[in-house]
């Protein structure tokens, strides 16, 4: 079975699969549905029979109609209209309406209440991973704070500090109201400004980097500190955009959910993605500028120093560099699994177990 909208794109499908629950379904109690959940799956699959009959056909009965509603005649009593077309221009009744058995309907739903079970239900194991990542995140800007500009962290630190409080509520079932939602919605726009200006601080430090000169005459002590200053600048940049980036994407995630499926927040998830990935985004920019930092340190070779002392340097900045090499690993494969679970709010997949009609117990399947 699938339930589709009007332009025929499919909402959800709902497939029939033979055999015992415990045969069916993996080992493992990560993902079962919650009582209170299979209680409001109970309670929508009730009402999808006549969900589906009032949708069918665009009318209110498993019927057609020969003429547009519009054209009927309204009854008096004004609860609705009566099988007749008056002619045009006069008041003489000039045709009947004709009903037939609709054939081939699809059943259509309105996509408002397949999102809204999105939203009460299939959101219950996205939610769960999303109070996760909120600690992951918390426990890391604690870390890091005192490497970061306070003032301008203030607001990513703020964004932080409020997905903290919703992920208390998520965790406790608590409801969240659309005024938690809007002050959600604007609190990322902020961080948004605030990561635009970091990434165009990068920027800056990736040229500084490039326009270094790494030629000296008498050591290459000074080099190699002016050059581990520079990255220090270039990975304390990183962090506080990376943070910023990972916090505007979990709010955007909650958003959808939490909006009925508003594909606005996916889009912008989408778009925050490729601005990590492209060739002039952070990443790409940084392997740029490992590139020149190995350059620099190929002709950092004063004149008056030993080879041993210059190369002693160098693999102090090559161990800063791969400092900051893993740093970067472990944040993009947070940002890949963030992705994926953006993803898997678009589509969820729950299996069911349904007897004499009422779902028994279920289980997500992503």
């Amino acid at each position: 079975m699938q339930i589709i909208d009007t332009e025929d794109c499919v909402l959800a499908q709902i497939h029939h699969v033979d055999g015992s629950w415990n045969d069916i379904n993996p080992s493992g109690e990560d993902g079962e549905l919650d009582p209170k959940s299979i209680s409001q799956f109970n309670h929508w699959l009730s009402h999808l029979p006549a969900v589906v009959t009032a949708s069918v056909g665009n009318s209110t009965r498993l019927m057609t109609c020969s003429f547009d509603y519009s054209q009927l005649v309204k009854a008096k009593d004004g609860s609705g209209a009566i099988g007749a077309v008056r002619k045009s221009g006069s008041s003489k009744f000039g045709a009947q309406a004709r009903f037939q058995q609709a054939e081939g309907l699809k059943a259509m739903v309105n996509v408002n209440l397949v999102f809204n079970v999105a939203s009460q239900l299939l959101a219950q194991k996205h939610l769960a991973d999303i109070n996760e990542r909120l600690q992951t995140i918390e426990q890391k800007v604690d870390a890091i704070q005192m490497h970061l500009k306070t003032s301008r962290f203030a607001k990513i630190r703020t964004l932080r500090e409020h997905l903290h409080i919703i992920g208390i509520l998520l965790e406790s079932g608590a409801e969240i109201t659309k005024d938690t939602l809007q002050n959600l919605a604007k609190n990322a726009q902020e961080v948004r400004s605030q990561i635009i200006h970091i990434s165009e601080d990068i920027t800056a430090a990736d040229v500084e980097i490039e326009r270094f000169g790494p030629v000296s005459w008498f050591g290459s002590n000074d080099l190699r500190d002016e050059l581990n200053q520079k990255i220090k600048n270039i990975e304390r940049l990183q962090r506080e955009y990376l943070m910023g980036m990972k916090c505007l994407l979990m709010a955007n995630l909650i958003l959808f959910i939490k909006n009925g499926g508003n594909k606005e927040f996916v889009f912008t998830c989408e778009n925050y993605l490729k601005e990590l990935n492209d060739e002039n985004g952070v990443i790409q920019k940084w392997e740029k500028t490992k590139r020149k930092v190995t350059y620099h340190l190929s002709k950092m070779k004063p004149i008056f120093e030993r080879a041993v002392s210059s190369q002693a340097n160098a693999l102090q900045v090559e161990r800063r560099i791969k400092q900051v090499d893993n740093f970067l690993c472990i944040e993009k494969t947070q940002i890949i699994q963030m992705n994926d679970r953006i993803k898997a709010a678009q589509s969820p997949q729950i299996i069911l177990e349904i007897v004499g009609g009422k779902v028994k117990r279920g289980r997500y399947l992503n």
